[in-house]
């Protein structure tokens, strides 16, 4: 199995006391989002290989640099695979996309919208998807919801990307969490482009949602392009993988459409770094 969906950070270094506060208050206790290596690698044990990244998106007070984690997914090579964050309303973020791909060698990049404040159609990303297709490095967007009250969630609904896709037919792209709540437009958008595709992370947790985004994906036939994710530290993966194994217990009794076999077993195995070529 793969993860291609969870993170590395130290919320005393890389969070704004503001969003520390936010993301307390989400939960309804004070809650440590600091992802320790050991700790991780535990939780990480039932994968062969895992996506980290951060995130740079200055609005909401989320800076992670290249670097940390460069340096974080280097205590395991070819266990641990990393993305370079990026935030286009910042000075210089392409130098700094150049570098953190460039210098430090991670494998993609890792874009939060409505973190950030910025439509995905924005000229100002326009060289980030240029320099990626042309690199072939994926890249992979934070898309849907969020606790963050400064965070616009106009620019987190999934229709945005279809336009994306048509002018950039080579990138391939990843829509985080299938756009929740907004699934079945995440779905549809993801059906017409070959390089689009969505994981499934932290969305266990919301069973009825859940089981109904992957019936509707299995109704458009579009299950080949969900990835397996678990959004640590958010959510674990015993917790995520047994989510999804399970997503039809709750239906006993009913006559309600059953999330087939064929589907659970082919996101949990699915070779999601070699769709979107993470090397």
């Amino acid at each position: 199995m793969q993860n291609i969906h969870a993170h590395t950070w130290d919320q005393a270094l890389h969070f704004t006391p503001a969003t520390v506060r936010e993301a307390d208050v989400a939960r309804g206790y004070p809650i440590d989002l600091t992802v320790r290596f050991d700790s991780l690698m535990a939780d990480m044990a039932p994968f062969e290989k895992v996506l980290l990244f951060g995130m740079k998106a200055r609005l909401n007070g989320y800076w992670v640099p290249d670097d940390y984690v460069a340096d974080f997914i280097a205590r395991a090579p070819g266990r641990l695979y990393g993305f370079a964050g990026c935030d286009p309303t910042q000075p210089a973020y392409m130098d700094e996309l150049a570098y953190g791909i460039e210098e430090r060698h991670l494998s993609g990049v890792k874009m939060g919208p409505t973190y950030a404040g910025f439509d995905p159609r924005d000229p100002r990303c326009e060289p980030v998807y240029a320099y990626c297709q042309e690199r072939d490095l994926p890249i992979l967007m934070h898309c849907g919801t969020t606790f963050n009250s400064q965070a616009p969630l106009k620019y987190s609904r999934p229709w945005l990307w279809d336009d994306v896709a048509i002018a950039y037919p080579g990138l391939r792209m990843v829509l985080a969490h299938v756009g929740h709540p907004f699934c079945d437009e995440c779905l549809v958008v993801i059906r017409k482009h070959a390089n689009l595709y969505a994981d499934i992370s932290a969305l266990y947790y919301r069973p009825w949602q859940f089981y109904n985004l992957l019936i509707t994906a299995q109704e458009y036939h579009v299950t080949h392009k969900l990835l397996f994710g678990t959004d640590y530290p958010f959510a674990r993966a015993r917790e995520s993988i047994e989510g999804l194994r399970h997503v039809n217990d709750m239906l006993a009794g009913t006559a309600l459409p059953r999330v087939s076999q064929q589907t659970i077993d082919e996101i949990l195995n699915r070779d999601g770094f070699a769709l979107l070529g993470i090397h």
